[in-house]
């Protein structure tokens, strides 16, 4: 079997292998908060808990991370991708605020157009046709599945609902430049955004959080609540891990989808582990999704025609050896070329010389 095929399959299986721990991580860290919000009330705090899983992401890169200097990145990027990423968190909570559940949904598909065409404005990604169709069918498929009977517009519920995926996009779009220009990793990346990220959500919990229960709940849940908020970190970790690798081993457009295929997933878990109730409408969307993401999947599996990864490697066919060329002799002894009047070396035929003289080997 050629090289090239062999690092193609492996390249390929490395990036199912993170993406199904992204899905894995996700559907944990999902399971865990709804027991911590239900079972254990903790829901007066959110924010903080946010804010713990961003330091146990910077911990974890700081143990993990390759030691690669991060100096070489420029701030601006460094700063855009806190910005971005904090006003996703916060555009989201603000859109599921002053909309209905169905209309969130609704704008949260943004998401999925506002990468597309970012990639090709800002990354020269083609615009193709067919992936184009099957994005469109997923998301026909998510809000089939995840929309509510209820959708109405406000003003400022629309305008944070499509100031949200803007900054989503923006977000993912900036961590793949930043990885593929200045070649960062997944825990390097991770050590670069997440203090000043921690920084970003310690200044909301005020605004957001009622810390006066928190003294009390420490007091009546112990030990087990603790556990399961540490937990919860570590999940947070993992999941914020695999995301940044996620989109370095493929695109941001494909981590868009991977999003859908966990909401899918979550759906699933709801009504297994969970009896929440599943309609027909819902589980119709799910089979159109999962429709969709196959269709996705296949159109970026296909090969280009005629092109091969190694074909810059391509020998140049060889040339015909002129009739009058006359090869080295036995001795070894190289023959001298022939003197122009001006005293330069002109070409054996088929050989060019250069300025001082001395043949080039093609």
């Amino acid at each position: 079997m050629p090289q090239f095929v062999m690092a193609l399959r492996t390249k390929k299986a490395h990036a199912c292998y993170l993406m199904v721990l992204n899905v894995l991580m996700t559907v944990g860290i999902v399971i865990t908060n709804k027991i911590l919000f239900a079972n254990f009330k903790f829901a007066f705090a959110p924010t903080l808990l946010l804010t713990m899983h961003q330091t146990s992401c910077a911990v974890g890169a700081w143990l993990g991370g390759s030691g690669k200097p991060i100096l070489k990145v420029p701030k601006v990027y460094i700063a855009a991708i806190v910005l971005t990423r904090t006003a996703s968190n916060v555009l989201v909570n603000l859109s599921l605020k002053y909309n209905t559940v169905g209309t969130y949904q609704l704008l949260k598909m943004l998401n999925v157009p506002f990468v597309f065409l970012g990639e090709w404005m800002f990354m020269g990604s083609p615009l193709q046709a067919s992936i184009a169709i099957s994005l469109a069918v997923l998301c026909a498929g998510i809000g089939t599945a995840t929309m509510g009977n209820v959708v109405s517009f406000s003003f400022l519920g629309t305008v944070f609902g499509c100031l949200a995926p803007i900054a989503g996009a923006a977000n993912v779009l900036f961590i793949k430049h930043v990885q593929s220009e200045f070649d960062l990793l997944g825990n390097d990346l991770l050590k670069a955004i997440a203090p000043w990220v921690v920084a970003s959500m310690v200044a909301l919990i005020p605004v957001t959080d009622d810390l006066s229960q928190l003294s009390s709940w420490m007091t009546t849940e112990q030990v087990t609540g603790v556990m399961v908020v540490l937990l919860s970190c570590v999940l947070a970790w993992g999941l914020e891990w695999s995301y940044v690798v996620v989109v370095h081993a493929t695109s941001a457009m494909t981590m868009q989808v991977l999003g859908h295929v966990k909401t899918v997933c979550i759906i699933a878990t709801g009504y297994l582990l969970f009896n929440a109730p599943l309609t027909k409408r819902a589980a119709a969307g799910t089979c159109i999704a999962l429709v969709a993401v196959g269709m996705y999947t296949w159109i970026k599996n296909q090969r280009a025609p005629n092109s091969t990864p190694d074909s810059k490697f391509e020998v140049p066919p060889l040339e015909r050896v002129p009739d009058d060329y006359a090869p080295l002799k036995s001795s070894g002894a190289r023959p001298n070329p022939p003197r122009s009047p001006a005293g330069r070396a002109e070409a054996l035929p088929g050989i060019p010389v250069a300025s001082d003289g001395a043949a080039l080997c093609r």
